[in-house]
């Protein structure tokens, strides 16, 4: 299983990073975890966007979701005139309503891009999918994505609560967010810190993590440092291009 970062700027693009979103790929399948603005343009270093396979999205805030608008116009603009079959879209199908009104029609006009799929534990290709509903304000979905025997985590937006380790036990990689510092008056229920985040992979015992969904108002480089400190083990900052293969 290969991991890349396409995009791990949380909250609006950064100067030198999109917004999240994450390729995994396995014995030629390919699914992109999420789909942040900005995301589309990076992607296409590392694939055609027609090639993709399926597409799951955590939830439905524009720094995870807003660049399936210009994704739509690709698949439906080949330069062979070829129209590839509907992509499966896995998203919280109570905000169907919402990624149709970025384009200003309802949901059926999309049917010749998107088959919508509500999360769910399920197989995606060779990936065996499960999710958790994660604490966030609007409906957000971790996944624990696994192929051939390895395991990636990925926490989506969240604060923490009490499964979360539990969800990500063993996970070889856990890509965790931290979008907020520790120290802050933090709001409940909305973020992780690094140091959670440190938590988090320390009780579960994960092999690697990396900690993604920065804003770029924080300082990364501190961030990577705090959940170091409180997990122990290896730990790497999500940066646009990285790859980890497992």
């Amino acid at each position: 299983m290969r991991i890349t970062v396409v995009g791990c700027s949380g909250s609006h693009p950064g100067p030198d990073a999109a917004c999240s979103s994450y390729l995994v790929e396995h014995d030629g399948f390919r699914l992109l975890i999420d789909l942040g603005n900005g995301a589309l343009g990076p992607l296409q270093r590392y694939v055609d966007p027609r090639d993709l396979d399926a597409v799951f999205v955590s939830h439905l805030h524009a720094d995870h979701w807003l660049d399936l608008v210009p994704y739509a116009h690709v698949r439906r603009h080949h330069p062979d005139g070829r129209v590839p079959s509907p992509v499966r879209l896995v998203a919280p199908v109570a905000d169907r309503k919402r990624i149709a009104g970025a384009f200003g029609r309802p949901v059926e006009a999309l049917a010749d891009v998107f088959k919508f799929e509500e999360p769910h534990d399920t197989t995606i290709g060779p990936f065996d999918v499960k999710v958790t509903r994660t604490k966030h304000p609007v409906e957000t979905y971790a996944a624990r994505v696994s192929a051939s025997g390895k395991t990636l985590v990925y926490t989506a937006d969240t604060g923490p609560f009490d499964g979360l380790a539990t969800f990500a036990r063993g996970a070889d990689v856990l890509l965790a967010e931290a979008g907020f510092v520790d120290g802050d008056d933090n709001p409940p229920d909305t973020h992780l810190t690094a140091s959670d985040a440190g938590r988090v992979a320390s009780a579960a015992g994960v092999g690697t993590l990396v900690v993604t969904h920065v804003a770029p108002w924080h300082d990364a480089g501190r961030q990577l440092e705090r959940a170091r400190t409180a997990f122990g083990g290896r730990a790497q900052l999500a940066v646009p291009g990285a790859m980890f293969d497992i």
